[in-house]
């Protein structure tokens, strides 16, 4: 299955996309930490700090989502399909994976407007003067990749075969 170009090419950018949200995770926690610092030994705290960490976390949800999606990582319940046989346990993570498709679908297209319209209108957050398309556009990115990690993960086989496994 690891020769399939499909699971080589998604397998490679989800790894990527791993790392991105790493490094935002890094950077929250390295501007938090200095905020810290100037406000309570310096007496003057960052004033964009909060509103940049926030974006930082938004963009890192959403960088992260696929990369979970595709490694079948995501929350779940799963109480039915630890009690039912492989093949029907495959046949309801099938139904959960149209479902996931059609609300990322349904989600991006819903959100690619809002987004051109903060572009439109060069919508700016109040402290830090950040471009609001930017931390909004991660959504509709995120969640187009979450539905071509669903996809990926059906034609490149790994969904059948993380539902083979048993379950833990």
């Amino acid at each position: 299955m690891k020769t399939n170009p499909i699971y080589r090419v998604y397998d490679a950018a989800t790894r990527v996309m791993k790392v991105i949200a790493a490094l935002m995770l890094v950077a929250i926690v390295v501007i938090n930490i200095a905020n810290v610092v100037a406000r309570y030994v310096f007496s003057a705290p960052f004033t964009w700090a909060e509103e940049v960490m926030l974006h930082l976390m938004i963009i890192a949800i959403f960088v992260g989502v696929p990369a979970v999606t595709w490694d079948g990582t995501n929350i779940r319940m799963d109480i039915l399909a630890r009690l039912v046989q492989q093949r029907t346990r495959r046949i309801l993570e099938g139904i959960a994976d149209l479902v996931s498709l059609g609300v990322a679908g349904l989600l991006t297209y819903a959100a690619v407007p809002i987004v051109q319209q903060l572009i439109e209108f060069d919508q700016r957050s109040q402290a830090a003067e950040i471009p609001l398309a930017i931390p909004q556009g991660a959504i509709p990115l995120g969640l187009a990749l979450t539905a071509l990690a669903l996809i990926a993960r059906e034609l490149s086989g790994k969904a059948k075969q993380h539902a083979a496994q048993p379950p833990q």
